[in-house]
């Protein structure tokens, strides 16, 4: 198993590992990684449906679109985005509490962090001109909570998209609160997914391998 999205990141992962955990926030730039991860496989020798993509999601469920909108709300004025800030300042190796709060995260900089953070963030930046501060909070809420959050049925909407698009080979689950994180997700989100045929109804062995269609190594 391996974490991390730069390019020596991705070369580790493309020659050694079975499972990649991301965060990416946005669908098109979770396929190019996807996608770049496989190419990367295969000049390896490998056999890219052995590399496995398991992007972590932070699902919000509610009985109504209203109620999992409201909870999603709360959960996001929960996080502070001083202290939250600092997390992500200290994911990257860099003291961002030195740039206006007020104003974007600056551009093209020198990161000796988890650099896969800083594209994530930056990317989000860009599209959506968060301040500093809004992206302090946005990062300790949860980065990957936005867009699945909702009812069972569009939250799976959310991750079929995600699985047919190629931007992931399933989903590495998180929840935001316990334990009434998994008392929403289990009974609500995991029978629609069954019923469309997108998770299995039992398992078809007994190991990890076995779950993610992963072949054991040879000896």
């Amino acid at each position: 198993m391996q974490a991390g999205a730069s390019d020596r990141g991705r070369d580790f992962a493309a020659r050694w590992a079975e499972i990649i955990f991301v965060t990416p926030v946005l669908i098109d730039v979770a396929v190019e990684f996807r996608n770049d991860l496989h190419a990367r496989a295969v000049r390896f020798g490998r056999d890219p449906d052995t590399v496995k993509v398991l992007p972590g999601i932070v699902p919000v469920i509610g009985d109504t679109e209203k109620q999992a909108k409201a909870l999603h709300d709360q959960l996001h004025e929960l996080s502070h985005p001083e202290s939250d800030l600092s997390t992500l300042s200290y994911h990257l190796g860099v003291d961002l509490s030195r740039f206006p709060q007020d104003e974007v995260l600056p551009e093209n900089l020198d990161v000796p962090g988890v650099e896969g953070h800083y594209r994530e963030v930056a990317e989000l930046t860009r599209r959506s001109g968060l301040s500093l501060a809004e992206l302090g909070q946005r990062y300790g809420a949860g980065r990957t909570t936005s867009g699945f959050a909702g009812t069972p049925s569009t939250v799976a909407d959310r991750m079929q998209e995600w699985f047919e698009a190629g931007a992931c080979d399933g989903f590495m689950l998180q929840v935001p609160y316990l334990p009434g994180g998994l008392e929403e997700l289990v009974p609500g989100l995991v029978p629609e997914l069954q019923h469309r045929g997108l998770f299995r109804t039992e398992y078809d062995g007994s190991t990890l391998r076995d779950s993610l269609g992963l072949p054991r190594p040879a000896g």
